[in-house]
């Protein structure tokens, strides 16, 4: 059993699960959603066939789910900073078209970065309204809510909660768990990488420290993470100019996914409309048909003059 954690290589896992529960990848790709990769359609929960959430469970099947009784249950978690980082880079500096729809006109909302200076302060902004603001939308959203309360430690049985620093560990752990129940292999973690910019040293002012360790202190604690400020720094003192430019690069592409993701959207569902439609025409045809006696080859012509007409439409 997994508990998810968005942005601790949540996408990674997920599909690690998908390929050992037999789930078909190209159901997963086909979604016409506004995610701008394939890797992030993993998401899509109705998607998946084979692998089914706790809360479709019966009781006396979540009431087995125990490392007790023999479950590996697991989740995977990550320094509270460069998870905040992650999430506000790929979410907002990188323009992911719902996130743009849902909080495009938030005060603390990213330009497209033209320096370094830019992303610092635009970043250092968002993590102080966070502070000043904690219950504000954004940060009722699972990319932004404290792990503790997402992975409820004290109130699940859990074999192991990992660090993302401990990936190799957790895959040894679950190729032996998976031995011991018959399967045959080596799980491997696919990569999935969203946000090409490490966090910057100069980001954390210590306002901004202050801000993150307020926000996220449970997690701080409960994890074992000593310092606001992580250990993972980008060695140089700011980005150079191709990967500022990058940035601008990839939020335009993740616009443009948007735009033919709600174009997609909408011709679906007029598709939909117009079959509902001609099925409610050939119905009433068919009524007609036998209210008036028509012969069966005219009715048959009527309805594929029909259908023709409302498929051209």
């Amino acid at each position: 059993m997994y508990v998810s954690v968005p942005k601790a290589a949540c996408t990674s896992i997920k599909w690690l699960i998908a390929d050992l529960q037999g789930e078909d990848p190209a159901r997963f790709h086909g979604a016409l959603t506004r995610e701008v990769g394939r890797d992030m359609t993993i998401h899509r929960r109705r998607r998946w066939q084979h692998t089914p959430m706790l809360h479709q469970l019966p009781d006396e099947e979540l009431a087995a789910i125990s490392p007790d009784e023999g479950w590996f249950v697991f989740a995977l978690t990550r320094h509270p900073s460069v998870r905040l980082w992650s999430a506000w880079q790929s979410k907002f500096l990188l323009r992911e078209p719902k996130w743009v729809e849902r909080f495009g006109d938030a005060p603390w909302f990213p330009r497209l970065p033209r320096t370094t200076r830019d992303v610092v302060e635009d970043f250092q902004r968002f993590a102080r309204s966070m502070a000043k603001n904690p219950s504000e939308l954004v940060m009722r959203d699972r990319h932004f809510y404290p792990q503790t309360g997402l992975i409820a430690p004290d109130r699940s049985p859990y074999t192991q909660i990992y660090d993302t620093a401990e990936i190799p560990q957790f895959l040894e752990h679950l190729a032996a768990h998976l031995s011991a129940q018959g399967w045959r292999g080596t799980p491997t973690l696919p990569a999935s990488n969203e946000t090409p910019l490490r966090p910057l040293r100069s980001m954390f002012s210590p306002d901004v420290v202050d801000a993150i360790g307020s926000v996220y202190r449970e997690d701080f604690d409960r994890f074992g993470y000593a310092n606001v400020i992580p250990d993972k720094l980008e060695p140089a003192d700011g980005y150079d100019d191709s990967a500022i430019r990058a940035i601008a690069r990839l939020a335009e592409r993740g616009e443009r996914i948007g735009d033919l993701a709600l174009k997609s959207q909408r011709l679906f569902a007029l598709t939909k409309a117009n079959q509902r439609e001609i099925k409610e025409l050939k119905h009433r045809v068919a009524q007609l048909t036998a209210a008036r006696g028509l012969g069966e080859g005219v009715a048959g012509k009527v309805r594929r003059r029909m259908s023709r007409a409302l498929n051209r439409a």
